[in-house]
């Protein structure tokens, strides 16, 4: 009984001694997959090509509402920048002569002729109406975007198109070029461009 008790306490001496060999072996199993797994990470990043030219800044779909403002704000300038161009082929036509004055006359607007017209050549032929430049051979007075002013003769005229073209003496003005008429379509925006006649600075002769 006795022989018993001392391999008994001689065992448990045996695996108190053993434990802490365990431990180290443990802790150095752990610590080698440990850098496995780190040398691992490590290769693989290494290896993941990043070119900034491959990426590109795009709109995402999620600002609907961002996008309509932005694109009707282009348009808004377009439109704009349309209107300013074209305004200075746009001229004021008169009966009355020009002499730096406002209207003082008690004549209806048709008698007048106050209108506009558009510079179609360089070289100073204007298109307007018949009813406000007058018929062929008729005599009126052009202002031109920048306050210039001019004699003008009607060289052509239609009664029944109500359409006109007058003749200034002016060369190297800017033009309006014509559109193909053919391609107009139904439901198309129209912007009308005129003379103001407070600008005309108009009295009779």
């Amino acid at each position: 009984m006795g022989n018993t008790n001392f391999e008994v306490e001689k065992l448990k001496r045996k695996k108190k001694k053993s434990n802490p060999k365990k431990v180290i072996i443990t802790g150095a199993i752990i610590a080698i997959l440990l850098w496995i797994f780190s040398f691992y990470l490590y290769t693989t990043y290494n290896s993941i090509e990043i070119n900034p030219s491959n990426y590109e800044t795009t709109r995402t779909l999620s600002t609907p509402d961002t996008q309509i403002v932005e694109e009707a704000q282009q348009e808004s300038k377009k439109v704009a920048d349309m209107i300013e161009e074209t305004t200075r082929k746009i001229v004021g036509i008169s009966k009355l002569k020009s002499a730096g004055h406002s209207i003082l006359s008690k004549s209806t607007e048709s008698e007048l002729g106050l209108g506009t017209g558009m510079i179609v050549t360089e070289n100073g032929y204007i298109l307007s109406n018949e009813h406000v430049t007058g018929a062929k051979y008729s005599k009126c007075y052009v202002t031109l975007e920048n306050g210039n002013n001019y004699d003008g003769t009607v060289v052509w005229s239609d009664s029944d198109l109500d359409l006109s073209i007058t003749k200034i003496n002016a060369k190297n003005l800017e033009y309006i070029n014509l559109g193909d008429s053919s391609q107009i379509r139904v439901g198309e925006t129209v912007y009308a461009i005129r003379q103001s006649y407070s600008d005309l600075n108009l009295e009779e002769p």
